[in-house]
């Protein structure tokens, strides 16, 4: 389960960095062009959004209190 939470929390932060490279050099280019000014992104906005991607990742990989999801048709008692 260790590495899963890893890999989980390794697609968040590339997520998070894929996303805003790709956000930044768009909205960037389009303000320039519409208003000739940089765009304004609330930086408490912005962290909470990024802030609770890594977090949420992983813990959505988490096994509950009954302990590791069992797969459809296993034969556990």
């Amino acid at each position: 389960m260790r590495m899963i939470r890893w890999e989980a929390l390794l697609v968040a932060l590339a997520g998070i960095g894929l996303g805003t490279g790709i956000t930044v050099a768009t909205l960037v280019q389009m303000m320039n062009g519409l208003t000739g000014q940089s765009p304004y992104i609330p930086p408490l906005v912005y962290g909470s959004f990024a802030g609770s991607v890594p977090v949420l990742g992983p813990a959505a990989t988490a096994s509950g209190p009954g302990g590791p999801a069992q797969a459809v048709g296993s034969a556990a008692c």
